[in-house]
């Protein structure tokens, strides 16, 4: 059965060890951030953090809800999308991938626990609520950095939900990027900018977990994120209507901010310490979202992503889940011999790596044109090219085919001028507002022209190197080897299968 809310879903991430209750006060001025950061590094779970200094006990933030580390799993993506804390990587992208092809139509109703407080005029103040400074250097107390934007085309029924950065202006006004080519940036600039009419929006925080996985990732111009969502819990979101104005948000929100952006108003924003692992974007103007109404639960709860160098939930949603989806989506349509696509964690969604079968000549310049041909594409300035004998998950071993198969100077293609996406550190200024970046191909797959009598590149590996045979007698002997004298009985069991007393080496 889906969650009902955050707050169910924090009592399964508490039952299988993935939260804890921080009893101590703490204080919204960075050392709130500093947990959660220090969460994101070392794969600690989740923290919720029920006492901040100057608010109301039990006004607490949720630190890092899906964040697990460099070295960690996608534990909590699992919880969330209610299946095993253990299931495998590749099993994980197989359900998510099937369930995004299958999405439910939200229910309207007609009221939710989102409408216990309705905070509307003078009253409202959004320094009420526990928003961190997260980072030093940051451009101000951020309130949202994982609750999810809601905005509407005025041309057609399409919603968009997408997580945006907020950061408080004044105890009325947020502000934050609004990139031009993003599904809110293309409704703003495209359709109510350019008519000369304020857009409304809403922002909510909690919910069903999948409202704000759904909002972290890439789903089509045109496709309704609430429906998706839907299908990602394989039940309808149950949706209620803002005070405000007529968009529609989960009824079981922690918290909801309604407002309207004016065209052509822009206040300084930023910088902050970005998903990329650094401050990338600079303070300059950017526009406003002004609020007309506030509702929330009793005793929200907040949740926050702390982004930085490793594993936050930006880098783990929107990279190694929706990004990679996308583009194994792209490649297998395009009828390439791919075999699977991973990008790293902890690498900022800078790197893809591709599996395809070995033999084919110009691989890696087809998979490279397809990459950079989607939209996902422009976030991976490097794409590495390796054989399916190697596993993408396994990154030492990624890397160990690429240093040692590609090439310096044949395996490697430079491409000067490629699309880029506004928050890659390497860039300048200019190169960011006009979306120029640049990328590099690494080739690590065996030349078609080399003589296959050559054993020179051979693996030496486990999988590789010994006969499936003697690989399944060692791996379902391996618990005895352990508790014994493991060098005796692994030559005791070499020895058997080389005389063919253990079963013939298939």
């Amino acid at each position: 059965m889906a969650y009902y809310d955050l707050r169910s879903f924090m009592e399964a991430c508490q039952q299988h060890g993935e939260m804890i209750t921080v009893g101590k006060q703490v204080h919204w001025n960075l050392e709130a951030g500093a947990i959660m950061r220090r969460i994101a590094e070392i794969g600690a779970p989740m923290a919720y953090m029920p006492r901040i200094t100057g608010y109301p006990d039990n006004y607490g933030l949720l630190g890092a809800p899906l964040s697990k580390g460099w070295l960690s799993d996608f534990s909590r993506v699992a919880i969330a999308l209610e299946l095993d804390p253990l299931t495998p990587y590749e099993q994980l992208m197989d359900a998510f991938a099937e369930r995004m092809e299958r999405p439910i139509r939200p229910m309207q109703v007609a009221n939710g626990p989102c409408k216990q407080n309705i905070v509307q005029g003078k009253d409202i103040n959004l320094f009420r609520f526990p928003a961190p400074y997260l980072h030093v250097g940051d451009g101000g107390r951020y309130l949202d950095t994982f609750g999810v934007t809601v905005t509407k085309d005025p041309d057609s029924d399409w919603v968009n939900w997408g997580v945006y950065r907020h950061m408080i202006h004044n105890k009325s006004i947020l502000g934050g990027i609004v990139n031009p080519f993003q599904h809110i940036g293309m409704m703003y600039y495209q359709r109510y900018e350019a008519r000369n009419k304020p857009m409304p929006f809403a922002i909510f925080f909690g919910g069903c977990p999948t409202a704000a996985m759904i909002g972290s990732m890439q789903v089509p111009a045109g496709v309704s994120e609430a429906a998706v969502a839907g299908g990602l819990r394989r039940e309808p979101m149950h949706l209620v209507k803002c005070e405000s104005n007529d968009l529609l948000v989960p009824a079981t929100a922690e918290m909801v901010i309604e407002g309207h952006v004016r065209p052509y108003e822009r206040w300084d924003e930023g910088p902050f310490g970005e998903a990329t692992g650094y401050r990338a974007s600079p303070r300059m103007p950017r526009p406003v979202f002004r609020v007309d109404c506030i509702t929330h639960r009793d005793d929200p709860i907040i949740p926050v992503s702390c982004a930085g160098t490793d594993l936050d939930e930006c880098e783990i949603l929107f990279g190694v889940i929706s990004l990679t989806s996308g583009i194994r989506r792209e490649l297998r349509e395009s009828g390439l011999p791919v075999r699977s696509a991973f990008s790293p964690p902890g690498l900022k969604f800078a790197l893809l790596i591709v599996t395809v079968e070995a033999g084919h000549a110009g691989i890696a310049d087809q998979v490279t044109s397809v990459v950079r041909g989607c939209k996902a594409g422009v976030n991976f300035q490097y794409i590495m090219v390796v054989e399916d004998n190697v596993n993408p998950t396994n990154f030492t071993e990624a890397l160990h085919a690429v240093f040692t198969k590609c090439h310096p100077s044949e395996g490697i293609q430079i491409f000067g001028l490629a699309p880029g996406h506004p928050l890659i550190p390497f860039l300048d200024l200019h190169d960011k507002l006009h979306a120029r970046g640049a990328g590099m191909t690494l080739d690590a797959t065996t030349p078609v022209h080399w003589d296959p009598s050559v054993d020179h590149m051979a693996r030496i590996s486990f999988a590789e190197a010994y006969p499936p045979a003697i690989q399944r007698r060692v791996d379902g002997q391996w618990a005895g080897y352990a508790g014994g004298d493991i060098n005796s009985n692994v030559v005791a069991a070499f020895q058997t299968e080389a005389t063919g007393r253990g079963g013939s080496d298939e």
